[in-house]
Order: structure tokens, then sequence, then C-alpha cells
């Protein structure tokens, strides 16, 4: 089986704007909707392990993105949420950019390795500068969510040719 970002990233996995200013409102903004969607129940302990992974590895990856991924009990198939901020967000990234697209990957206990595929995935996405600069320009998550849909059927359409 291919794997999508579409198939994890849709409009309701898609917090646009985000409204935190800090990386640790972000976590606890991604973690509130992924409760919100029934995904987790309670955030606390799991906010704690993505906040020390944070402090020991910077999330920040460069080029405006930053990644945050763990296991949990609650979890039976991978989730992803996809904040994205207008402004940036200071994660002290090496490049000294502030990171407008923030993903959570959450995996189930016996899955810890799916996260490698989707980080690969979105890369690729955020990598072409125009796609890039049209995540930027949107009104509304349902925006985002038809980009990375169109993104992915241009690439398999080319991948035909």
């Amino acid at each position: 089986m291919v794997l999508k970002l579409s198939d994890k990233i849709y409009a309701e996995t898609i917090l646009f704007p985000l409204n935190a200013i800090s990386r640790d409102d972000v976590l606890h903004e991604l973690l509130d909707h992924c409760i919100k969607l029934k995904y987790l129940t309670s955030s606390i302990k799991l906010f704690e392990y993505l906040k020390n992974d944070a402090n020991a590895f910077n999330s920040a990856s460069g080029r405006g993105i930053a990644y945050h991924y763990h296991t949990s009990i609650e979890i039976n198939d991978t989730v992803l949420i996809l904040g994205v901020s207008k402004d940036g967000i200071d994660y002290h990234a090496m490049d000294g950019l502030p990171c407008h697209f923030i993903l959570l990957i959450l995996e189930p206990m016996n899955e810890p390795n799916k996260h490698r595929t989707f980080i690969n995935l979105f890369q690729d996405l955020i990598k072409k500068s125009n796609i890039k600069s049209s995540l930027l320009e949107v009104n509304s998550n349902i925006e985002i969510a038809d980009i990375i849909f169109d993104w992915e059927n241009s690439n398999e359409q080319d991948e035909l040719i």
C-alpha cells in the first residue's frame, strides 16, 4: 500500500491558523486538537514527552518546518495533525527562520517508525517553493488540504508519464 499525505492530512486534521506564539503553545494547541478529534482523551503525559524530546533534539528541521512525533497507547493508527502559522513561530531553528508548518505525528506503540515516511513525504511537498508559498497564502484548512491533494495527484500523473 502506498502511503499518501492526504490519507492522514485532510481538512479536519489541519489546524489553521495556529494561534500559538511559542513551541510549548504549539504542542498544547496540536494536542488539544487531537482531543477535539477524539484521537486522545488526555494529553498531559504526551505533552511532557514531546516537550522533553523537543528540548533534547531541535524539532525544527529548517526551511520553516518543525516535526514532533511520539507513540501513544491511545493511538491505533498513525495520526498526523498539521498546524500552519502565517507569521511563523520561533523554534530556534539552525537556519534562523520561523516555523510556519508544524507537523505532529502520533503513532501506535506497535508501529513506531511510520513517522519517517510521512516526514519524507512532507519534505517532498514543502521543497517545492510554489507549494510552500501557496500554503502560506491560503485562507482556510480546506484550501491547504486541496493543495496537498492536488500536489499528490500531479505527482502521480508525472510518474505515469
